[in-house]
C-alpha cells in the first residue's frame, strides 16, 4: 500500500515537472512580447534582434545578432548546465529564456529582414528565412534518434551546438547595417543610404528608395499607433482583418493539433510510435526541396495567387483529414487509412512549400504603416495563442468521445475565412509599402462612400457626412492631397 503511494506521488510529480517545463515557454514568450519587443521601435531592428539574442545563447550554455544573441546564448548555457547537473530548476530557468527569444524570432528578426530586403525580393527574403527552419528540423530528426545523440549522457551537444552557432551568427551579424527603414524613421538618413546601398545594390536608384523610404515614413504623424488607433482607422481595421483572416484560416488547418498530438493520430491510423517516427523523418526529407518553391513564387505568381494554391491544398487536407477520422471511428484502423493519413502528411508538406507560411509577417509589414506594426505584431501573437491553447486543449476531450466531430470545425471556418480573403486580400507583391496603403485606403473609402451615399437621405449635405465618417488618422494622398515634403531628402541624393 506504501509502495503504491509512492509511486502515485512519482508520477504526480512528474506529471507537474512535465506541465512547467511545458508553460516555461509561455511566460517568457508573454514576458518579451511587452517588454523586448517594443524595444526593435526604439533601440533598432539590429539590436533587439543581434545582440540580445546572444545574451540568451550565453546563460544558455552556462546552464546545460545583440539582443535576441544575448538570450540565445543564455537559454543554452541554462541547458548545457542542467545536463551536467541533472538540475531540472536550471532546465526550467533556460526554457523561460527561450521563450523570450520567440516573440523576436517571430516578428522582430522577418521584420529586420523585409525592411532591408528591396520591394521586389519581400517575399523572397522572408521565405527563405522559414527555409533554413527546415534545414535544422531535417538535422535534427536524423540526428536527435535515441540511437544517435538522443541519449541521456549526449544530449547536452545540442544546447553546446546551439551556443557556438549563436557566437558565428553575432561574429557574422554584428557587421550588417541596421533597417534602412527605421533608421529614415529616426531622420538618420546618412546612416540610412549606406544600408540602403549594402542591402540593394551600389546601383540602386537611391532617391526613389530614399523617397519611398520617407513617404511610408510620413503615412502617420505619430510614432506609435495602439491597437485601438488602428481599429478606429477604416483602412487599417480592413487590413486588420485581412491579416487576421489569413491566421485563422491557417491555424484552422489542425497542423497545430498534428505536431502536439502527432503520436496519438498517427497511433489511431493504425501506425506504431517507430514508425510514426520513420515516417516524419522520410517526409522531411522528401519534401525538403520543395521549400525552394515557395521562395520564388511568393514573389513571381503574387499573394494571392499563393493564398490560393495553398487555400485548395489545406481544404483539401481538411476533407481527408475528417475522412480518414470517420472511417477509424466507425470501422476502425486499417491499410486504407494508414495510406490516407499519410496523404494527409503529405497536403501538410505541400501547403509549406508554397510559402503561405510568411504571409502574415509580410502583411505586417505591407499593410500597415511603421507605427503601427508593434501594436499589430503583439495583438497578432496574442490572438495566435488564444486561439490555438484552446484547440490544442480541448482536442483529448472532443476526439476521446467523437474524433470526427473536431474537424468538422475546420471545414466550416477555412469556408468563411477562404471567402473573406477571396473578396478582399489585396495584391501586394514588388509594390512599394506606401504604395500599397494609399491604394488600400483609396478602395476602402470608395467602398465606404458608396456604402454611405445608398443610406444618406438627399435633404443632408453628403459631403459632411463622409468627412465626418472618414477617420483620417492616416496621411495618404487622399487625406493630405500629395503634401509630401520633398525638401526632407538631401539635395545631394536628386540625380
Amino acid at each position: 500500500m506504501i509502495g503504491l503511494k509512492k509511486k502515485e506521488l512519482f508520477f504526480s510529480c512528474i506529471s507537474f515537472m512535465n506541465s512547467i517545463i511545458t508553460t516555461a515557454p509561455t511566460v517568457g514568450m508573454l514576458f518579451s512580447l511587452f517588454v523586448f519587443v517594443p524595444l526593435a521601435e526604439t533601440k533598432g531592428r539590429k539590436y533587439t534582434v543581434v545582440y540580445f539574442r546572444f545574451v540568451r545563447s550565453l546563460i544558455t550554455y552556462l546552464n546545460t545578432d545583440v539582443f535576441r544573441f544575448i538570450i540565445t546564448l543564455a537559454s543554452s548555457f541554462c541547458h548545457l548546465l542542467s545536463a551536467l547537473t541533472q538540475s531540472s530548476e536550471i532546465f526550467i530557468l533556460g526554457q523561460v529564456l527561450n521563450g523570450l527569444q520567440l516573440p523576436l524570432r517571430m516578428f522582430v528578426t522577418m521584420l529586420y529582414i523585409t525592411e532591408c530586403a528591396p520591394d521586389k525580393y519581400r517575399g523572397f527574403a522572408s521565405t527563405a528565412l522559414i527555409f533554413s527552419d527546415v534545414i535544422g528540423q531535417v538535422i535534427m530528426f536524423s540526428v536527435g534518434s535515441p540511437s544517435v545523440l538522443g541519449k541521456p549522457n549526449t544530449w547536452f551537444i545540442f544546447p553546446l551546438a546551439v551556443m557556438i552557432s549563436s557566437l558565428v551568427n553575432f561574429a557574422m551579424a554584428a557587421r550588417l547595417p541596421d533597417s534602412p527603414k527605421w533608421l529614415v524613421r529616426q531622420n538618420r538618413m546618412e546612416e540610412a543610404a549606406k544600408s540602403i546601398e549594402f542591402y540593394h545594390g551600389e546601383n540602386v536608384c537611391l532617391n526613389d528608395v530614399m523617397t519611398s523610404f520617407i513617404k511610408e515614413k510620413n503615412l502617420t504623424t505619430e510614432d506609435r499607433i495602439s491597437l485601438k488607433e488602428v481599429w478606429e482607422n477604416d483602412t487599417m481595421r480592413e487590413a486588420l482583418k485581412v491579416l487576421c483572416s489569413v491566421s485563422m484560416f491557417l491555424i484552422f488547418d489542425s497542423g497545430v493539433i498534428q505536431g502536439t498530438y502527432t503520436v496519438l493520430l498517427h497511433k489511431t491510423a493504425g501506425f506504431t510510435v517507430q514508425e510514426t517516427m520513420n515516417l516524419n523523418l522520410i517526409l522531411a526529407v522528401v519534401f525538403f526541396p520543395t521549400r525552394f518553391i515557395g521562395t520564388y513564387i511568393i514573389d513571381s505568381l503574387g499573394r494571392r495567387a499563393v493564398m490560393g494554391i495553398a487555400g485548395v491544398i489545406v481544404y483539401s487536407k481538411t476533407w481527408l483529414m475528417l475522412s480518414t477520422q470517420v472511417i477509424i471511428y466507425f470501422v476502425g484502423p486499417s491499410t486504407l487509412t494508414r495510406v490516407m493519413y499519410i496523404a494527409v502528411e503529405c497536403l501538410s508538406e505541400s501547403t509549406l512549400a508554397t510559402g503561405v507560411a510568411s504571409l502574415g509577417i509580410l502583411f505586417i509589414n505591407e499593410l500597415f504603416p511603421p507605427s503601427a506594426r508593434t501594436s499589430v505584431a503583439q495583438a497578432l501573437i496574442l490572438v495566435t495563442m488564444g486561439v490555438n491553447l484552446p484547440l490544442i486543449s480541448s482536442f483529448p476531450i472532443i476526439y476521446a468521445f467523437f474524433g470526427p466531430a473536431y474537424f468538422m470545425v475546420h471545414v466550416f471556418s477555412q469556408v468563411f475565412f477562404g471567402t473573406y480573403l477571396y473578396r478582399h486580400m489585396p495584391e501586394t507583391s514588388g509594390r512599394a509599402v506606401y504604395d500599397i496603403i494609399e491604394s488600400m485606403d483609396e478602395e476602402v473609402a470608395s467602398r465606404r462612400a458608396s456604402f454611405i451615399e445608398e443610406r444618406t437621405p438627399l435633404v443632408r449635405k453628403r459631403s459632411s457626412t463622409l468627412a465626418f465618417k472618414r477617420n483620417s488618422i492616416l496621411n495618404t494622398s487622399r487625406t493630405r492631397a500629395l503634401t509630401f515634403d520633398h525638401n526632407l531628402i538631401p539635395s545631394k541624393w536628386d540625380y
